[in-house]
């Protein structure tokens, strides 16, 4: 009897409240209740539609929260529909709590001021919470008189725009649609919610237990995912949403297509286009002005490296990175393009890289491609300071012999010139002329060169043609193809010029060769060349303008130890590569063809 007394009783109730309510009490409540959590002005258009079953709710409609301003009001938000479920006894009571919102096509407008904050709310609940929040081991104090409740929040159809002070960038998020669960102010926060941003469907799954420290711009635990169709990232952690948006904690990111995630971004990235997919995971540790990504593991198209790196953000100069990575494999003419010196580019180029960002790298890999070559056991620094970006190969296998190498912007000069420093050691050049696809009769030995060039402008395809510099060539005994000194020695007897294809073919076998030149204006002027070959000297002099193919030299051969009565065998060299063009100035007797 007791329990069906307790039935009727609240049954009763249920039916009568309504009469005992007043709408617009119920009405003026809910304006209140806006108006207290956002602390600003709060109109509302449309008239209240209350309803009782299956449970207690209002309905608001147009609903516009202003912010007072130097300049004038300004909005910070509007929602066409705006519903949240009270209490029955509380209402009849004339306070009604209110919780479990639902708000359709709301327009939420937020600034981001210098220090990080979101300073949407100002002296409401929500404002008061952010500001007297404390952490709390893991969780968060808020005094009582400070917590409210909030319960759960659906969100239809949403616009969000975040508005950076400092840069002046606006992020616009729409068709949000999503739920919040907040019971109370002090608890955790758990959100799931989808969102259109530069014509993508974003997807957010996250909670905190520190939800009112990271609105302040302070550090608190977050977790969740974030995914579209062009990306998929995962964070468990600390994070802090001030000037840097530190993290520290577990987090993995994977991009399967790379260029159409910058394009989606709308930023331009040189070196992009060789990379098709990206992906890393790492601890992230943060200390004061740095983030540490420790245990990196790191994934560049079918390429994969572990290290470390170390982000520092510094109050007073550019960003730096520093770290180690070392690579099963990897593309340097990828990476040569993406941090690349600045004066590797012309005006019209991507935005580098590293462009605002200093670096201090050391990379390794088991195996590396370099345009056609090979290269194995790869050791790579790159340096980029305020004034000059550099980056050395410092070591690595080539051609069963060893390069070395730098190119770097000329310091304090600007981003005009370049210095350009190759070493090649004890290499098969037979191997490198048939990497390089080269024609025409060129030394197939072992042998080593050093080269350095020098331009003042943007190092591209065709000024480097215009570069000063030096080089110099030292080979051990080999052949040059496709030369017949027998053949040539027979015509210049004959002819008084003649193509070198004509003289036959064959090999010019040799002991050594040794030249040096110096490089300007797209030619290299010859300062020493000799070719050792079985008793004989041959001496090269004169010009070879290398930018158009061409070439000027004069040939003396004779004895390598001096013999009397003997005239030198000397000839010019011009016309064109490969097929040069032989002219007699002098001639000896023909020996016999070989």
């Amino acid at each position: 009897m007791t329990a069906l007394f307790v039935l009727s009783l609240f049954a009763l109730f249920q039916l009568v409240a309504p009469f005992l309510i007043s709408s617009t009490a119920v009405r003026e409540g809910m304006e209140r209740a806006v108006a207290q959590w956002t602390g600003h002005n709060v109109t509302i258009e449309g008239q209240p539609d209350i309803r009782f079953w299956p449970k207690p709710r209002i309905t608001l409609r147009d609903i516009t929260i202003r912010k007072p301003t130097e300049s004038g009001e300004r909005v910070l938000g509007r929602v066409s529909r705006l519903s949240a479920s009270f209490d029955l006894f509380e209402a009849v009571m004339g306070k009604p709590e209110f919780q479990d919102f639902r708000l359709t096509h709301p327009e939420i407008y937020v600034l981001r001021d210098a220090s990080g904050r979101l300073d949407w709310a100002n002296d409401g609940l929500l404002s008061r919470a952010v500001r007297d929040a404390k952490a709390d081991g893991n969780g968060q104090a808020l005094a009582s008189d400070d917590d409210a409740q909030m319960g759960e929040v659906r969100i239809t159809n949403g616009i969000l725009e975040i508005s950076d002070v400092s840069s002046g960038h606006v992020t616009h998020f729409s068709a949000i649609n999503g739920m919040l669960q907040w019971p109370w102010l002090s608890r955790r926060l758990e959100i799931i919610a989808d969102a259109e941003f530069n014509g993508r469907r974003l997807s957010l799954d996250m909670s905190s237990t520190q939800p009112l420290l990271l609105l302040s711009g302070k550090s608190g635990n977050a977790s969740g995912t974030i995914r579209s169709d062009l990306f998929h990232g995962r964070f468990d952690g600390v994070a802090n949403l001030a000037v840097h948006g530190f993290l520290s904690g577990e987090a993995d990111f994977t991009v399967p297509d790379l260029p159409a995630l910058v394009d989606w971004a709308g930023v331009r990235l040189a070196g992009a286009e060789r990379l098709k997919s990206l992906s890393f995971n790492a601890r992230l540790v943060t200390n004061d002005d740095f983030l540490r990504f420790e245990n990196l593991s790191l994934g560049l198209n079918d390429a994969k490296a572990t290290g470390i790196l170390d982000l520092l953000l510094p109050s007073d100069r550019l960003p730096r990175m520093t770290g180690t990575l070392a690579f099963d494999r990897m593309d340097l003419s990828g990476i040569l393009d993406a941090i690349a010196p600045s004066g590797m580019k012309d005006a019209n180029s991507n935005v580098d890289l590293h462009n605002g960002l200093e670096l201090d790298l050391r990379l390794s890999a088991q195996q590396a491609r370099l345009g056609p070559f090979h290269l194995s056991e790869a050791a790579i620094s790159v340096m980029k300071t305020a004034d000059q970006s550099r980056i050395d190969i410092a070591d690595s296998d080539f051609e069963t012999g060893r390069l070395t190498g730098r190119i770097a912007t000329a310091k304090g000069e600007g981003p005009g010139g370049v210095a350009l420093r190759l070493s090649v050691q004890n290499a098969d050049f037979g191997n490198i002329v048939r990497e390089l696809g080269l024609a025409g009769p060129l030394p197939i030995a072992r042998g080593s060169l050093e080269l350095s060039l020098d331009t003042d402008r943007p190092l591209t395809a065709t000024t480097w043609r215009d570069g000063k510099g030096s080089i110099r060539l030292r080979t051990e005994r080999g052949f040059l193809p496709g030369v017949n000194l027998a053949g040539v020695r027979q015509l210049a007897t004959q002819k008084p010029y003649f193509p070198l294809s004509e003289a036959g073919s064959g090999n010019f076998e040799f002991d050594s060769i040794a030249i040096s030149a110096n490089l300007e204006g797209g030619s290299a002027d010859i300062l020493d060349g000799k070719v050792i070959s079985g008793g004989e000297t041959l001496t090269l002099s004169g010009v070879i303008p290398y930018a158009s193919n061409s070439l000027a030299l004069s040939a003396s051969i004779e004895p390598t130890t001096p013999t009397p009565n003997v005239t030198p065998f000397i000839v010019f060299v011009g016309g064109s590569w490969p097929n040069p063009v032989i002219w007699a100035i002098s001639q000896t007797p023909a020996k016999p063809a070989q």
